[in-house]
Parts: structure tokens; C-alpha cells; sequence
């Protein structure tokens, strides 16, 4: 799961680098996913955890 990460970590350096938003927001969601199943989060708390970066903005 560590390297799965440090992957994902990569590929949207590599994406933010070359502009490329929608590619971003992709990996951003395969994230997302992967540090939901390594940290036990729940689909309501992550949920929560989006709402609450989207208000800080």
C-alpha cells in the first residue's frame, strides 16, 4: 500500500507539473481511495474530510 502511494505521490507531481487538472483530479481520487483502506477511514468520514479542504479553500 506504502509504494501504491508513493506511486500515486509521483504521478500527480508529474501531473501537477504539466498542467494537466483533470489528470490531477484522477490520481487525487486513486489517493484518496488508497489512504482510505490503509487508515480504516470510512466512505462518511472521507466525505467529511473533503467537505472540510473544500471550506478552507
Amino acid at each position: 500500500m506504502h509504494q501504491r502511494l508513493a506511486a500515486l505521490s509521483q504521478q500527480a507531481l508529474q501531473l501537477a507539473a504539466a498542467g494537466d487538472e483533470a489528470g490531477l483530479a484522477a490520481v487525487e481520487a486513486q489517493v484518496d481511495e488508497a489512504a482510505t483502506e490503509l487508515w480504516g477511514i470510512t466512505d462518511r468520514e472521507l466525505k467529511e474530510i473533503r467537505r472540510s479542504l473544500e471550506e478552507l479553500g
